[in-house]
């Protein structure tokens, strides 16, 4: 639900420049933990935190991603990002990414964009040589 804080004086064409306040309901719970988020990140605004997700998951390039990830496999997009940060929790070792991170002076985002790189590199190699090698076993069958 959105409401709107355009006064009774204001047209409509001046509400869209003033733009809209959305509310969200939620349990106190949510409620509770994203004030301590807001509070760990410097005393953040709550507002300001919420339309910053809201702008990652709807208009960023990682959520029309996740966005086309969810239609893709039919489910909604809460769905769909929970299911990729399931992926990377349960097959990722982030521990093992951190103390590499640390050993190299990199951010762990950093090390991790290394490390897959650096696995991409060596899959293909591998699998280059595979093929060398079915290639030459099948000119000895011919």
């Amino acid at each position: 639900m959105v409401k709107s804080p355009v006064p009774q004086d204001k047209s409509p064409s001046d509400a869209s420049e003033s733009g809209c306040r959305p509310t969200f309901y939620m349990t106190a719970e949510l409620l509770e933990a994203i004030e301590a988020q807001c509070a760990a990140e410097g005393n953040r605004k709550r507002s300001p935190f919420l339309a910053e997700i809201m702008e990652l998951l709807l208009t960023s390039d990682v959520g029309e991603s996740l966005r086309e990830g969810a239609q893709k496999h039919r489910r909604p997009l809460i769905h769909e990002l929970e299911a990729n940060l399931v992926l990377f929790n349960e097959h990722i070792p982030t521990e093992r990414i951190v103390e590499l991170a640390e050993a190299s002076q990199r951010n762990p985002d950093q090390m991790l964009v290394r490390l897959v790189l650096l696995g991409l590199r060596v899959y293909e190699r591998a699998i280059s040589r595979m093929e060398v090698e079915i290639e030459g076993g099948s000119e000895l069958i011919s």
